[in-house]
């Protein structure tokens, strides 16, 4: 009796628990140490090479929580298995997984932050941005709420043209409310000082201060492809606005603070670091070209041999992770404003779907492409992400950015 205790059991069950169980559970903890592998890889290498920018782009949270998901499954099937399989890699990926959720939570997220205090100056210049780009956007209550945030500069990507523009522009004439209507261009016009408000193409901005001069410059195809039921484009553009602080109500602010608005390729085949290698050059080759305000309208110039101004402030959707390495090609020793003072997930693109298996994953997504990155003669003082789903649905978020004139050391 006590020999059929001990000798081996015998069936297909058994087989699977001896020689199956054992070596599944040390597959799952090997997928999930080489999944943690390539999100390290990502992390380090960013958008450096074109393989290494897709294993950049995949969210933090789907490849450390499938290496979690990994782990738990792999301990249960330990359990059913006749042998110990994985014995030394559940342990290794036990702590990869702990310490990866680690540096997400506190060096990705920032989320200690969250119960740090943090002064605003009396002096911080509030700016908001955002890529609309959708319909049916309701722009009186949106430009109710820019003026009721107190925010200084407002930047808008890809109104719809037409009467949505009017409509926000109408909104945010308490920027410099006048009697009579001015003209902004030969399409719009507003009851304020035109030199608070700017439109040209997809770009539209309206300011507490008055605006200098603009220039823009264009790059890339405008050739468009579908990409997961979304539109998206090799055309990019970038705008510098140069506004006047002269009139702000503090005595020792700057007297000009010079903005960069940009919207950069969508195409996710294109390779980023070329992509703003092209950029570079298309800003680099400026030709003086641009608009300043008149007497009272804005009139076209051109200012021969001159050059680019270098930012305080890009702003904009970069269509490029927060953190890539090709943002040093236009951006170079610029500060991003999360990453000095933000916190939490950091999520500005939540692409739309009606397939409902694709919904969840992608609201587990943090794709951060709409940034601000700030010039060494300004510091950010506070940034965070709103929804704009009180005036609408639209893929993107809305960033607002405080930033201030560092005081000399």
């Amino acid at each position: 009796m006590n020999q059929s205790r001990t000798s081996p059991p015998r069936g297909i069950l058994s087989w699977v628990r001896r020689r199956v169980l054992p070596k599944a559970s040390k597959l799952c903890a090997l997928l999930g140490l080489l999944i943690l592998t390539a999100w390290i890889t990502g992390r380090v290498v960013t958008d450096a090479y074109q393989w290494s920018q897709y294993l950049w782009w995949v969210p933090a949270i789907w490849m450390i929580g499938s290496a979690w998901l990994l782990l738990i499954f792999s301990g249960i099937l330990a359990l059913f298995a006749c042998r110990l399989g994985g014995l030394f890699l559940r342990p290794m990926l036990l702590l990869a997984c702990i310490g990866c959720t680690g540096y997400l939570i506190f060096g990705v997220w920032h989320m200690h932050r969250a119960v740090l205090p943090r002064a605003i100056p009396d002096d911080a210049i509030r700016i908001a941005h955002w890529n609309q780009a959708a319909k049916d956007i309701d722009q009186q209550a949106f430009g109710q709420w820019v003026l009721d945030e107190e925010i200084d500069i407002a930047l808008i990507a890809n109104a719809r043209w037409g009467e949505d523009r009017q409509t926000l522009l109408d909104a945010l004439a308490g920027y410099a409310p006048l009697d009579r209507e001015r003209w902004v261009n030969y399409s719009y016009r507003v009851h304020a000082e035109p030199s608070h408000f700017w439109i040209q193409d997809q770009a539209m901005i309206a300011s507490r201060y008055p605006m200098i001069r603009t220039g823009k410059v264009e790059f890339g195809s405008a050739d468009r492809q579908q990409v997961l039921n979304h539109s998206s484009s090799g055309r990019g553009w970038v705008s510098f606005i140069e506004f006047d602080l002269s009139e702000s109500d503090s005595p020792d602010a700057p007297d000009r603070l010079i903005v960069w608005f940009v919207d950069l390729p969508s195409d996710p085949y294109n390779f980023r670091q070329e992509s703003m290698s092209e950029l570079r050059n298309a800003i680099d080759q400026w030709d003086g070209s641009g608009w300043a305000m008149g007497k009272h309208v804005w009139e076209q110039q051109t200012w021969p041999n001159a050059s680019f101004p270098e930012p305080d402030l890009i702003i904009g959707d970069f269509n490029t992770i927060r953190g890539s390495d090709s943002l040093d090609r236009i951006a170079s020793g610029m500060t991003d404003a999360f990453e000095a003072v933000g916190y939490g997930r950091g999520r500005s693109w939540t692409p739309g779907s009606k397939n409902r298996f694709v919904r969840l994953p992608i609201k587990l997504a943090d794709w951060q492409i709409d940034l601000s990155l700030v010039g060494k003669k300004w510091q950010p003082a506070r940034y965070r992400i709103e929804n704009g789903s009180d005036w609408g649905w639209s893929a993107h978020g809305l960033q607002i950015i405080d930033v201030a004139e560092k005081t000399p050391e």
